[in-house]
């Protein structure tokens, strides 16, 4: 299709870039090398990752491990590569995934450079580094020179769409996913028109079945060890989304699946008008944390789920979440569709014949809107409600949200509601909630 073919010239690297790309490889390789020939280190550098199983897009990163033998400690492989990482790359940054890695630039390219252990092979309980090389090899050994582009459309969509990445912050498909996937369906076009049909759960595999059971909804076995799914960072909201991106593009094929315009933020009348409609809305501020995205979005999202819980359980129905976090702060947007709770709320006591009871009583008598009195087997008594909105009601129940481990020094939350939320550091999650077009919508 004409779409494809020019969405293509738009990421396939030029013969100039790839000759960049070659050289820095090269050039990066070689450096590493002789690092560890004058020091004697143990490490062989090996390059992996999109680069070297020519899936790269334009401005691809490089991604070149240090394979240490397994009798080397782990603090010292972490420690060596870290050593060499500040020497070569330029503005070195620590990274963490199984193990400690540092992340640079090196000749103007993004570059990860990161140590593994050199086992016999890709099965059993090894990390996910140590697993990488042989997910290479194995796209290296099956994938058609042709398919390399259909893997990079696969790639390209899927970012355009907003489900591209493994990582915590998006829960979505890896470029090894993306790789096996087209090794399934042999094309970006035939997966397309596949996928467009995919109703949870969803199974598939290249060589033999799983070697044991998985719990998730979407499941691609990995080829390289059997009792490991590929796709086990796909969250269902993200599946869904993918689904029904595929389906839209095969109504009316667009590059705006590609390369979807950038989300305008509400100008204020816009945003004043969802606020007015949307009363219920809240906006929880916290503390920036200072660490990697895999690290801060479990616990932004945990704390976000139990901030929906608390709402919840006192009757608000609060709805979706939105989150949004820069290098400032965190944010938390949800809305409510009740906005105000009723003056007076029946407040359950104990069972009638429980030891409680008498405290209860105690506690209660003459001093309620109503004399305590048993209803289905348990004392109760109305009272006064003392907040009534989400916003004031949760300002007040610190206590009751369970914060993600790096916010727990938190002392009152930081809740902002009603017009308030026009201030323009809010404006973007503002959006980000309300504006309910897809990326290619917009």
């Amino acid at each position: 299709m004409e779409i494809e073919k020019s969405v293509l010239g738009r990421i396939v690297p030029t013969a100039e870039e790839q000759r960049r790309i070659d050289k820095a490889v090269s050039e990066l390789t070689s450096r590493v090398k002789k690092i560890a020939i004058e020091r004697n280190l143990p490490y062989e550098p090996i390059l992996v990752g999109s680069i070297a199983k020519k899936t790269h897009l334009t401005n691809p990163d490089i991604d070149l491990f240090l394979r240490f033998p397994s009798s080397v400690a782990k603090e010292d492989i972490g420690r060596i590569d870290k050593q060499i990482g500040r020497e070569v790359l330029d503005k070195p940054e620590e990274r963490y995934a199984e193990h400690a890695y540092i992340s640079g630039i090196w000749q103007g390219f993004k570059t990860d450079l990161v140590p593994c252990y050199d086992v016999a092979s890709g099965k059993g309980r090894i990390s996910a580094v140590d697993r990488t090389p042989f997910h290479t090899e194995y796209v290296q050994k099956h994938l058609r020179k042709e398919q390399g582009d259909e893997v990079r459309l696969l790639k390209r969509f899927t970012k355009g769409v907003g489900v591209y990445g493994a990582e915590a912050k998006t829960h979505g498909f890896s470029g090894y996913l993306c790789e096996l996937l087209i090794l399934k369906f042999g094309s970006f076009v035939k997966l397309v028109g596949n996928a467009r049909k995919w109703k949870a759960p969803i199974g598939f595999w290249i060589e033999g079945e799983a070697s044991k059971e998985f719990d998730e909804e979407f499941v691609f076995v990995d080829p390289v060890d059997p009792a490991r799914n590929v796709a086990s960072p796909v969250s269902p909201e993200t599946l869904q989304l993918f689904v029904e991106a595929c389906r839209e593009y095969m109504k009316k094929p667009s590059e705006r699946f590609y390369f979807p315009r950038e989300q305008a933020p509400f100008d204020d009348i816009t945003a004043k008008k969802e606020i007015d409609i949307h009363a219920g809305t809240l906006l929880v501020e916290l503390p920036s944390l200072g660490v990697v995205d895999d690290i801060l979005w479990p616990q932004l999202r945990k704390t976000g789920v139990s901030i929906q819980e608390v709402l919840d359980r006192e009757g608000f129905e609060p709805r979706r979440l939105t989150f949004e976090a820069d290098d400032e702060r965190n944010l938390i947007l949800v809305d409510c569709d009740v906005a105000e709770l009723p003056t007076t709320m029946t407040h359950i006591g104990p069972p009638a014949k429980s030891p409680q009871a008498s405290n209860f009583l105690a506690k209660w008598e003459g001093k309620g809107l109503s004399e305590p009195e048993i209803k289905k087997g348990r004392w109760q008594v109305e009272i006064s409600r003392k907040q009534r909105t989400p916003s004031a009601f949760l300002a007040k129940q610190l206590r009751d949200v369970r914060l993600g481990k790096g916010f727990r020094r938190i002392d009152e939350l930081t809740v902002v509601s009603g017009q308030k939320l026009l201030q323009k550091k809010y404006r973007k999650a503002l959006t980000k909630h309300f504006d309910e077009r897809r990326p290619w919508e917009r």
